[in-house]
């Protein structure tokens, strides 16, 4: 029985780390359509 709380609270865990960067994702491409069409070119070239 212990150990099937274990395996649940790790995938749990995981889920919750899934979760989080699904929603770094979303708010990074936000950011992104945000961004002013005179920003980006420049912003594309401190990137590279």
């Amino acid at each position: 029985m212990p150990t099937i709380l274990l395996s649940l609270l790790r995938n749990i865990e995981t889920f919750e780390h899934i979760r989080a960067a699904v929603c770094a994702a979303s708010e990074y491409e936000r950011e992104l359509s945000a961004t002013p069409a005179s920003a980006a070119p420049s912003s594309a070239a401190i990137v590279l």
